[in-house]
């Protein structure tokens, strides 16, 4: 919306960056979808190009899409947080069993299972957020070799602490 009403306006990122009294490099960002206008600057850009808000906030526009994609993304990252956390203590309870608190084998089967469940539900949430971030793939790459190394740092340990029991 804003590279459209800078078009028909003809407004250079400059000339708007001074009007709203933001850097032209807020400007760029909030054309490319980086980043959306605060309530302040709507506000501003509603009336340096006499559109009311109703139609800057219209269901659809740009800057409600963004709030509504930010929203779902961090609603996400919260969820994939509680996947670590339960695989933490998924992992406490392996490490209890060999520690004096002895556990049936169904039970460590179970947290077993739970945790890769856990991890698969993490890598989905993840996978949500990368999508809607839109991240390069090399950006894609590095989080999952990240994640990967993460468990199988998470598995070394549980060994080798039942290994120096033993």
């Amino acid at each position: 919306m804003i590279v459209t009403l800078s078009q028909v306006f003809r407004v250079t990122n400059v000339e708007l960056a001074n009007q709203l009294l933001v850097s032209s490099k807020t400007i760029s960002n909030w054309e490319t979808g980086k980043t959306t206008p605060d309530i302040d600057n709507l506000i501003r850009i509603s009336s340096l190009f006499q559109i009311s808000l109703d139609n800057l906030l219209a269901e659809g526009s740009e800057v409600v899409e963004n709030i509504k994609k930010k929203a779902e993304i961090n609603n996400l990252k919260k969820y994939s947080y509680c996947t670590v956390i339960t695989d933490l203590v998924f992992l406490f309870i392996i490490l209890s069993s060999h520690y004096g608190a002895e556990l049936p084998i169904s039970i460590l089967i179970a947290t077993c299972i739970g945790i890769g469940v856990n991890i698969a539900v993490m890598f989905y949430f993840l996978n949500r957020i990368k999508i809607l971030e839109d991240k390069t793939k090399k950006q894609q790459r590095k989080e999952i070799f990240i994640t990967i190394i993460l468990c199988i740092l998470a598995f070394v340990v549980t060994m080798l602490v039942s290994w120096f029991k033993h």
